[in-house]
C-alpha cells in the first residue's frame, strides 16, 4: 500500500495543506488538498473519496477536482463516500447550487463526474478489493475514523479529527492494525481548547494510546497547527516513543 501525503497540516497557510492521503493512487482519505498537489492526469485516477467528516479542511479539494473533470471533459466519474451525516451536510450545504454546482447532475444526471454514497458505521464494506470501517469519534460534528484494508492484507487506520474516545482503539487492535495516522492539533498548554474543539494535544494522545494493550508500532501524526508546530513536536519527542512522528506533505509512506 502507497500513501501519498498530499496535506497534512491543521489549518492553511503558505507552505501547509489541509489533509488528504492519497492511496495507491486512486483512493483519497479525506480530500482538503488535491488540485494543488497533483496534476489532472493523476486526478483523472482517483476513483472513491472517503470522508472522515465534512469540515471544510478535510472536504474543500472535492469542488475544484469535479470542476477540473468536468471542464477537461474526462468523462470519469468519482464517488465521494461517508456515514448518512457527512453525505447530507456535502449536498445541502456545498454541492446545492448556490455555494457550488450541484454536479451529481454534472454534466448529465445520468453521467455526472459526482456520486455520493453512504455507509453504515462499524460495518466493513469492499471496494474493488479493499476493506474498509468506519467507526465513529469523538468530535465537534459527526465524524469516524477509518481502516482501510488493501487486497494484499496491508492495513492502516486513520482518525481523522477526534477528541479523546474508545470504540475506535477497540478496532484497531482488533483489526491488528500496524500503521497508524492520528491527529495532534494543540501544545499541552491548549488542551482546555483541544478538548472544546475535539482535537488532541501530546499528553492527550498519550492517554489515548495507552487505551491499547497493543497500540500500532507505527505512529503518524497530522492536522498540527502550523503556529504551534515546533511547540508540539517537541512535545511529541518528550513522549520518548521512538515510533511516533509527524508526517510531511509530499512523503510517501510504503507500508
Amino acid at each position: 500500500m502507497e500513501i501519498k501525503v498530499l496535506g497534512s497540516a491543521g489549518s492553511e497557510v503558505a507552505g501547509h495543506r489541509s489533509p488528504a492521503f492519497l492511496v495507491d493512487g486512486a483512493i483519497l482519505l479525506d480530500a482538503g488538498t488535491i488540485g494543488l498537489t497533483i496534476n489532472i492526469q493523476e486526478e483523472r485516477k482517483v476513483r472513491r473519496i472517503f470522508l472522515t467528516h465534512a469540515h471544510f479542511d478535510h472536504i474543500k479539494g472535492i469542488p475544484f477536482m469535479v470542476d477540473n473533470l468536468v471542464s477537461r471533459g474526462t468523462g470519469n466519474t468519482v464517488t465521494v463516500i461517508s456515514a448518512r451525516e457527512v453525505i447530507r451536510d456535502l449536498k445541502t450545504s456545498i454541492f446545492n447550487g448556490k455555494i457550488w454546482p450541484d454536479f451529481t447532475r454534472i454534466p448529465t444526471p445520468d453521467a455526472p463526474v459526482l456520486r455520493f454514497q453512504t455507509l453504515r458505521p462499524s460495518r466493513e464494506e469492499e471496494f474493488d478489493g479493499y476493506r474498509l470501517v468506519m467507526i465513529r469519534v469523538n468530535h465537534t460534528v459527526p465524524a469516524y475514523g477509518i481502516i482501510l484494508i488493501n487486497p494484499e492484507g496491508k492495513r492502516i487506520a486513520y482518525t481523522g479529527d477526534t477528541g479523546p474516545t474508545d470504540r475506535f482503539w477497540k478496532n484497531v487492535e482488533r483489526y491488528k492494525v500496524k500503521h497508524l495516522i492520528a491527529e495532534t492539533s494543540f501544545p499541552n498548554r491548549l488542551e482546555e481548547l483541544a478538548l472544546k474543539t475535539g482535537h488532541l494535544t501530546p499528553a492527550l494522545l498519550k492517554k489515548e494510546l495507552a487505551k491499547m494493550k497493543n497500540p500500532p508500532p507505527k505512529i503518524y501524526l497530522m492536522h498540527a497547527k502550523p503556529q504551534y508546530f515546533p511547540e508540539i513536536e517537541q512535545e511529541i519527542q518528550g513522549l520518548a516513543r521512538n515510533n511516533i512522528r509527524y508526517l510531511r506533505q509530499g512523503e510517501v509512506l510504503t507500508i
